[in-house]
């Protein structure tokens, strides 16, 4: 049994990138993980990205914001609870609001996932758990055959 107590833990920025950016308190998972997590006014979660084994879920705690997917932006509030299935569309929360967004995010995880990001037409594929993640970017375009470079395969 492994109790975090949020009250006492402190935020750490995840991420700061231009228009990205936000603060999390891991509260660890192996096959379930989560995180408390806290958008700014103003500010973007990820970039738009859909998950092809990792199934994410996230319930609002205070604060609104957006969810874009590529059928278009849906309203967020205290109290909604949204899952993104394996699969499924693209995502991601935009805080064009006042107040910051805290929200609780899951992620049943495999161990494994691979990532796809349509706006800049990326590909991830990641394995290991947090914080020991590993994760190789590259662009859709950079694919190569199966037997690219392999000298017995001519």
């Amino acid at each position: 049994m492994k109790i975090v107590r949020t009250a006492q833990a402190q935020w750490v920025d995840a991420m700061a990138k231009g228009s990205f950016g936000q603060r999390r308190k891991a509260l660890g998972g192996e096959k379930l993980s989560c995180g408390l997590w806290e958008l700014p006014p103003g500010k973007k979660s990820f970039p738009l990205h859909s998950h092809h084994v990792t199934e994410e879920a996230m319930f609002v705690i205070s604060g609104t914001a957006k969810v874009r997917t590529p059928e278009g932006v849906t309203e967020l509030a205290a109290g909604d609870y949204v899952s993104f299935p394996p699969g499924g569309l693209a995502h991601q929360l935009i805080n064009d609001g006042t107040e910051p967004m805290v929200y609780l995010a899951m992620s049943a995880t495999q161990g494994v996932d691979i990532v796809e990001y349509p706006d800049s037409d990326k590909v991830a594929a990641a394995v290991g758990a947090y914080p020991n993640t590993k994760r190789y970017m590259f662009k859709k375009g950079d694919q190569v055959e199966y037997f690219a470079g392999e000298k017995d395969a001519t």
